[in-house]
């Protein structure tokens, strides 16, 4: 009966901040309101705001609001604005304040960068790379980078780990072969509990994966 009393205050108290917080109705996009000032913005408009700016407290809705934006669009001319910004973590909202989360809390969904990547698709993935490679890249861009690059493959995951593996030897530095060795290993994780798991692991030792079954 305790059980039951949780429950049912954890709704009710769900269903109140989803009111005060003025959390979209159903249907509607959850980041309507985010950002007024841009909303009528082009995605040209849009990748120019994210060049510039340097997410703060202040703009941090803004620049959450149009990078959802722009993968939604799947706007590639906004690939270079949204590699930079991997690791911008998005804003919570009242109820994730309250400890109501009520999305899956995965890369993509606190990281909005990741989630445009994604949307876009693989012809992001030369940026994406550069990342996991890079020297100046933060360890939290690259391991979104890691996520991206392995939601481009989550039909054939395998082959993803191991052309991450792959990079270790086109990599000009020592540096930069580690950073892909070590990719791999990480990108593994992503086949936990998948029937390729196996494979997944082979491939992050060989660099070799087989064809999908």
């Amino acid at each position: 009966m305790q059980y039951f009393r949780t429950v049912a205050l954890a709704l009710v108290l769900c269903c109140a901040a989803r009111s005060s917080a003025g959390v979209p109705a159903s249907g509607q996009d959850r980041y309507t309101g985010w950002c007024d000032s841009l909303e009528h913005a082009d995605s040209s408009d849009l990748v120019a705001f994210l060049n510039d700016v340097v997410p703060d407290d202040k703009n941090a809705h803004c620049v959450t609001w149009a990078l959802h934006r722009l993968g939604e669009e799947r706007y590639e001319p906004a690939i270079h604005a949204l590699v930079r910004l991997l690791d911008f973590r998005r804003p919570l909202t009242e109820e994730e304040k309250m400890g109501f989360f009520l999305r899956m809390s995965v890369t993509g969904e606190m990281y909005p960068a990741a989630e445009a990547l994604e949307e876009i698709g693989r012809k992001a993935q030369p940026e994406v790379l550069q990342v996991i490679g890079s020297d100046s890249a933060s360890a939290t861009a690259r391991d979104n980078a890691i996520s991206v690059w392995m939601e481009f493959y989550k039909y054939e995951r395998p082959r993803g780990v191991a052309l991450l593996k792959q990079e270790e030897s086109k990599a000009s530095t020592a540096t930069a072969k580690q950073k892909f060795t070590n990719a791999a290993r990480t990108a593994v994780k992503y086949c936990l509990g998948d029937p390729d798991e196996a494979a997944c692991d082979s491939a992050a030792k060989t660099g070799r994966f087989s064809p999908n079954r």
